[in-house]
């Protein structure tokens, strides 16, 4: 470790602010925290560093990313932004013609078509590339678009079935239109590999340098496969970031042969919870719901059942494993924690308390049980601003209770907040913004009434984080 810091002329925060304005710092760890000068005098050696009046905190934590696809989407095609169909389109061309000759697929992600002049098609992409496949992932990364190519390249065909919690759009007559929904992206997953960035040493540790930038310091990573399991704990090893890593419903079942124990690892590394999906997203309008959309008929989709729920649960807890559950839509978020309190005692054992992801639709009538059951949200702030629009159209005057921070705070539930990058920028200052001013993307206040504190969203980004992860980051 380098020689001591001393940070001075500083407003130090630490679940509040602080009567001091200096903190010395000795081979990583806080030493102290006092006056400057009194400081300066016990510490001479040390490098000053002048806060110029800056708020100095502890480390931010992202309690909610996926950094191997973050890490990758840096160096691939961003589509956030697009105003247009055609602007996509440009975009799309013009990374199509950096490519070398040859049919290698194209993936790209962050295209939302909610203000776009026409849908995005199987067609278009055609027009662009015949031979190419081509597959764009929304900015949710719960509904792919992808050109006649890729679906070739995959084995699609007519009479390709549906999957389980999944859905290839057809037209009225029957025609692929080229968006794929939930589950039936995984068909393209091997394709898509032969696409992304190599998963090397200097790919991710860039990444996590782009982190630190942002102030972050420690993650919980939400990629589910033993492979990135490894990758993450050797990133730590280097003491890159401090990492809790989720684990997949095949690692739980291969748990023994692959070594995996809830909680086991250190100070930088430590295996997490069982990651599981309820539903799909707001935007693809597979969030499950207890009444149907306002602008649709349906009511979403159900990606486990309520009795699969209440299984892989029971499964998990019997094995040492608490659990972490993607709910976005009121029905998931009540069959999340009716599976939850079906395994109670079991779960309330364990080192890691159960907690539910997103939480973006709630039912008041569920908002008391996640006190009851000890169960943690875990929530992005940007989802709020970015879907703003989305949710007006979608869920009406059900909007007074989306994206419930204030709401569940107030009842005495643990907030944890984070990114889900690369579906958002992992950027905190964006997410205290958004929890504090809620802004929605459209400039128009969103349901100020569930608006937080910046103390408390500052909580959700440090110790409320930590001591989800069980108060080892």
């Amino acid at each position: 470790m380098s020689a001591s810091l001393l940070f001075v002329n500083a407003r130090l925060w630490s679940g509040a602010p602080l009567a001091a304005d200096a903190l010395l710092v000795r081979e990583g760890r806080i030493a102290a925290i006092g006056e400057g000068e009194a400081l300066r005098a016990r510490a001479p050696e040390a490098r000053v560093i002048d806060g110029r009046g800056g708020t100095l905190t502890p480390g931010l934590i992202d309690a909610h990313l996926h950094f191997t696809p973050w890490a990758r989407a840096r160096r691939q095609p961003d589509l956030h932004g697009c105003g247009s169909r055609a602007d996509a389109l440009d975009r799309i061309a013009a990374a199509l013609a950096s490519l070398p000759a040859g049919d290698a697929p194209l993936v790209g992600r962050g295209w939302d078509e909610r203000d776009w002049e026409a849908p995005p098609t199987r067609a278009a992409l055609d027009a662009l590339a015949p031979t190419r496949p081509v597959m764009l992932h929304r900015h949710d990364f719960h509904t792919l678009w992808v050109n006649s190519a890729a679906l070739a390249a995959a084995g699609v065909t007519s009479a390709t079935p549906d999957p389980e919690g999944g859905r290839f759009e057809r037209e009225a007559a029957g025609a692929f239109t080229g968006l794929v929904r939930e589950h039936a992206v995984a068909v393209f997953a091997a394709l898509e590999e032969q696409a992304a960035p190599t998963l090397d040493e200097a790919l991710l540790d860039e990444a996590a340098s782009a982190l630190h930038a942002e102030g972050v310091t420690a993650v919980h990573d939400y990629q589910r496969n033993h492979d990135d399991w490894r990758r993450m704990r050797a990133l730590a090893s280097r003491r890159r970031l401090r990492v809790l890593q989720m684990i997949g419903p095949e690692q739980l079942r291969d748990r023994v042969a692959l070594g995996l124990a809830a909680g086991q690892g250190d100070g930088w590394f430590r295996t997490g919870s069982l990651k599981l999906f309820a539903d799909g997203t707001l935007g693809s309008r597979t969030a499950a719901m207890l009444e149907p959309y306002e602008d649709d008929p349906g009511r979403g989709m159900a990606l486990l059942s309520a009795a699969e729920l209440h299984a892989i649960v029971g499964e998990a807890a019997a094995a040492g494993f608490s659990i972490t559950i993607h709910a976005i839509g009121d029905a998931a978020v009540r069959h999340s924690l009716d599976a939850i309190a079906a395994h109670r005692t079991a779960l309330a054992a364990l080192p890691l308390p159960p907690r539910i992801e997103h939480v973006q639709l709630l039912d008041p009538a569920d908002r008391d049980r996640f006190i009851l059951l000890g169960v943690w949200a875990s929530m992005q702030p940007q989802h709020a601003t970015t879907d703003a629009p989305t949710a007006r159209l979608a869920w009406g005057a059900r909007c007074a209770n989306a994206y419930p921070w204030r709401a569940l705070r107030d009842a005495g539930a643990g907030l944890a907040f984070g990114s889900d990058a690369p579906v958002e920028p992992p950027c905190p200052r964006l997410g205290l913004a958004a929890a504090v001013a809620r802004l929605g993307a459209d400039g128009v206040p969103f349901t100020p009434a569930q608006a937080v504190t910046l103390d408390v969203a500052l909580t959700a980004y440090t110790s409320g984080a930590a001591r989800l992860a069980g108060g080892l980051l």
